[in-house]
């Protein structure tokens, strides 16, 4: 069983890093124009994007995982919100060019291929949109062990500094490039779900009972707390030209 499959079966809902609490507070300071037509690429079980539904924007939710969409659709049926969910991979998107005004990623592109997942966000977004992408991040150099150890875990290749991510940006073809609000990982991973539980979880029969996916979350805290100093959180901002040029752009 991988880390993913261990999120599925327990039906998380905001696994990504600070969790929904941090989804909120960016909301309240990077506010997002009313009525936005919005992408949420990786929805996970739906709670990010059930949320901006209720706020009135156009919400299209992708995932790769039909898992996952079930459980999303779910949520959206008992939230009674409008959300258009679509099965389909970041790096290429099944979506037609110059459609949203917001893509937004919460821990999701680092699971891709990063620069075609970028120039597809790119792609998809009308000229003067925005990405908001929240990755975990390098914030001091980490050594090579640590960093097999964490790709091997969550299947990802490489994290990426601060810098990096404003670079692949530029490469993506976005007219300009940004972190927000760079943070280290909270002490208690487990904090978030006591300010804001999640009622609309959907948890797989017998998951509870699999010593299998406990052993996966017990291994994702002992490596958080083990690179607390060299490991973060932030928030990439990218947006798109005010022409449609940079939707040609190609990743490398």
């Amino acid at each position: 069983m991988e880390y993913l499959d261990a999120l599925a079966r327990l039906g998380a809902g905001s696994a990504h890093p600070g969790g929904f609490t941090a989804t909120l507070e960016q909301f309240r300071q990077l506010p997002l124009p009313p009525g936005s037509r919005i992408l949420e690429v990786g929805c996970g079980t739906g709670r990010t994007a059930c949320y901006l539904a209720k706020q009135g924007h156009k919400v299209t939710a992708l995932d790769l995982r039909p898992d996952m969409l079930q459980k999303a659709r779910y949520r959206a049926d008992k939230e009674g919100v409008e959300v258009t969910f679509a099965q389909g991979d970041i790096a290429a998107l099944p979506l037609d060019s110059n459609s949203f005004d917001i893509v937004m990623a919460e821990s999701v592109t680092i699971f891709g291929n990063i620069p075609l997942a970028l120039a597809e966000y790119c792609r998809v977004l009308r000229p003067g949109g925005t990405l908001y992408d929240r990755e975990v991040v390098v914030m001091r150099e980490l050594p090579d062990e640590e960093q097999r150890q964490l790709a091997g875990f969550f299947g990802y290749s490489r994290l990426l500094t601060c810098d990096e991510w404003v670079s692949a940006l530029y490469r993506a073809g976005f007219g300009q490039a940004q972190i927000w609000n760079p943070s280290p990982f909270p002490e208690a991973l487990g904090e978030d779900l006591i300010h804001h539980p999640d009622e609309l979880q959907v948890v797989d029969r017998g998951a509870f009972l699999d010593p299998d996916i406990w052993q996966k979350t017990a291994r994702h805290d002992e490596l958080i707390d083990n690179n607390r100093e060299h490991l973060g959180h932030a928030v990439m901002i990218g947006r798109k030209g005010p022409d449609d040029r940079s939707s040609e752009s190609e990743a490398e």
